[in-house]
């Protein structure tokens, strides 16, 4: 059971990746006001990256949870598979010059949120699932911005529990006296 400690964030992100389903069925209302995107999973998986930034194991760990999540939400590999890493990568090395307080891991999360969304949005109507004008995409930014900060402000104590005393794939055995 000891073993399996190593592997509490991708529990967690699975529970994060069905809660965030269950959110867009149940709440799909709310999201509708300004389109408005639900960035449950993208913004978890920020959050962890911007905890433990010296973890390079979380690169394929938001590989992974992108896979999942594309398989999941969209039905094609490519769209979170490429963004979450890109973006885990970018905030564990911003992590080392921000500091470590929330409202600067906060802002860090709502800039990130706005490059995933602009992502999804290029390669969505590039690959033709959507046809998306740039002004709908300009109107979603702020809605989507909000429910980011919401998330990431109810869910912030909850990431660092676990990214701090379960890091991916480290052994904490070996850090223990």
């Amino acid at each position: 059971m000891k073993s399996l400690r190593k592997f509490s964030l991708v529990l967690a992100l699975y529970i994060a990746l069905a809660i965030s389903g269950s959110l867009s069925l149940f709440f799909h209302r709310f999201f509708l006001i300004g389109n408005a995107t639900n960035l449950l999973v993208p913004v978890s998986m920020m959050l962890i990256a911007l905890f433990d930034d010296t973890n390079h194991k979380e690169i394929w760990l938001a590989f992974g949870t992108g896979v999942v999540s594309d398989i999941y939400f969209f039905g094609i590999i490519g769209v979170y598979a490429i963004s979450l890493p890109i973006i885990c990568w970018l905030l564990q090395k911003a992590a080392r010059f921000l500091p470590e307080v929330f409202w600067a891991r906060i802002l860090a999360i709502l800039i990130a949120s706005i490059l995933v969304e602009g992502y999804t949005w290029l390669i969505m109507n590039m690959t033709g699932l959507t046809s998306i004008s740039s002004m709908k995409l300009l109107k979603s930014i702020l809605p989507t911005l909000c429910w980011a900060f919401i998330f990431a402000s109810v869910t912030y104590k909850l990431w660092w529990n676990l990214a701090v005393n379960y890091p991916f794939m480290v052994n904490l055995d070996n850090y223990q006296q």
